[in-house]
């Protein structure tokens, strides 16, 4: 969809995070209502719902029969991450719709059978999908995906004093499976947002253990203790307890999106926030936590959208200018090897130089797609631009093969643009001010009046001059 007028490229867009009650479920397509949690964090914010919204599209066609692919195989886990975020980009609701219906039919395959094998994290994520999707988790292909959840969730003793072990694995999750136990805080997340949308009465033992992995520094860690260890809880300092943004982000998004607003929980978030956002560098990128200890766009995406949601505005923005800088858009006469997967975002900028020539290699198109996935959701931060796009020669004539200076106003931070005139062109991006950019282009031969261009990936505007030999 291409918005060809300035306003609506800067106006909030329609948005659709689903943090829906347990009320009626509807099969319509999931174009829903916006969360509540992204709607107010967007109320004050003038954004650009281009970046998002050209990620989107990208993610939207790397869909294979409605599910994204690792490796040539299905992969449900990054199809329903690709899900959630395509249903915060306002005319997403249709991919939305055919991803729900090419996951709904294969579920067991994610989540298991439900007997020999149930994984708790994937079924804590699978409700929150189906949910966001409309669906009803209760009823997901048959599967009662909250019931299982809460067969996974252990449950409170009835006397804590006489059974302290019990007690304190109260609310954590674990897997049932002949391959092992990979329950980790990250699927715990998904589980309190799952249980406490459903009112299940299982949801406050969940949230109170979720909260126990929470570190004084307010940090939250990214795997538990062994089951048998009598504290259950994060110990800064110690193995096991190490700081993680990718978990505390994951965990502060689905808390909000929890609608929980007990005081335990706001705490928490107030904590988590501020923890987060000490972690931001200069230049709003965030830096993955050991072992991947590397700055990248997916672990700069979540963060900065969690951040979004607490309202952290400055934040949330600068992380999203860093990620639009690693969105190539090479189009018209700037065009590359990537012009035909404008949108996509690489996952560091390296990635975009090896490919500017190339395109995607088959083999980075994974990775490609992993960082596009959370990017759409960082990008909903992006800054508006102040102003119409146009462009303005500085001279109204001048002769053929001089350098004539063209100035562009209303480019958006970091956006992407092509300055063109017959014969010459320049890449460039818009400041983070938004102030107006100046660069020189060549004029070609020929008497007569020659155009000037500055095109987006949305939008265009001209200028004329004079063209003498």
């Amino acid at each position: 969809m291409h918005h060809l007028n300035r306003p609506l490229r800067t106006a909030t867009a329609v948005l659709a995070t689903a943090a829906l009650g347990a009320g009626a479920f509807a099969a319509a397509p999931a174009s829903a209502e916006p969360s509540p949690a992204l709607r107010a964090a967007r109320a004050a914010a003038s954004t650009d719902s281009t970046p998002s919204t050209i990620a989107a599209t990208w993610i939207a066609g790397e869909l294979s029969n409605g599910l994204l692919t690792t490796g040539g195989q299905p992969d449900f886990g990054l199809t329903i991450d690709a899900g959630m975020a395509l249903s915060t980009v306002a005319d997403q609701g249709g991919t939305v719709t055919a991803i729900n219906n090419s996951l709904e039919p294969r579920i067991a395959d994610y989540v298991g059978d439900g007997t020999k094998e149930s994984y708790a994290g994937a079924l804590a994520k699978a409700a929150t999908f189906a949910r966001v999707a409309k669906q009803n988790p209760t009823s997901y292909n048959g599967v009662n995906l909250i019931t299982r959840l809460e067969e996974r969730t252990a449950d409170v003793p009835a006397d804590p004093a006489t059974e302290p072990q019990k007690a304190a694995i109260a609310g954590r999750i674990f897997d049932k499976s002949e391959f092992g136990n990979y329950a980790n805080v990250i699927g715990q997340s998904y589980a309190v947002r799952a249980l406490t949308l459903a009112q299940s009465t299982e949801a406050g033992a969940a949230r109170d253990f979720l909260l126990k992995q929470q570190c004084a520094s307010g940090y939250f860690r990214g795997s538990f203790d062994k089951a048998d260890a009598p504290s259950q809880s994060c110990t800064e300092g110690v193995a096991g307890s190490e700081a993680d943004v990718d978990a505390t982000a994951l965990v502060v998004t689905n808390l909000v999106e929890s609608g929980d607003k007990s005081p335990a929980v706001v705490g928490a978030l107030a904590k988590a926030g501020t923890w987060l956002a000490s972690k931001q560098r200069g230049s709003g990128a965030f830096r993955a936590s050991a072992p991947v200890s590397q700055i990248n766009t997916n672990t700069t995406a979540v963060a900065g959208y969690a951040l979004g949601l607490l309202k952290n505005r400055d934040a949330a923005m600068k992380a999203a200018l860093w990620i639009r800088k690693n969105q190539p858009v090479d189009k018209y006469k700037c065009r590359t090897a990537l012009t035909k997967d404008t949108g996509a975002v690489a996952y560091r900028k390296d990635r975009v130089k090896a490919s500017t020539t190339t395109g995607i290699p088959a083999t980075a198109r994974d990775e490609w797609r992993r960082a596009t996935t959370q990017a759409v959701l960082g990008l909903q931060f992006a800054p508006a631009s102040k102003d119409q796009l146009r462009i303005v020669s500085v001279r109204k004539q001048a002769r053929s093969g001089e350098n004539v200076q063209f100035q562009v106003f209303g480019l958006a931070p970091s956006e992407s643009a092509c300055m063109q005139v017959k014969g010459d062109f320049v890449r460039v991006k818009g400041k983070k001010t938004g102030d107006k950019i100046v660069r020189k282009l060549q004029l070609p031969a020929g008497n007569q009046r020659r155009v000037g261009l500055v095109k987006t990936s949305d939008d265009e505007a001209r200028t004329s001059l004079r063209v003498f030999n």
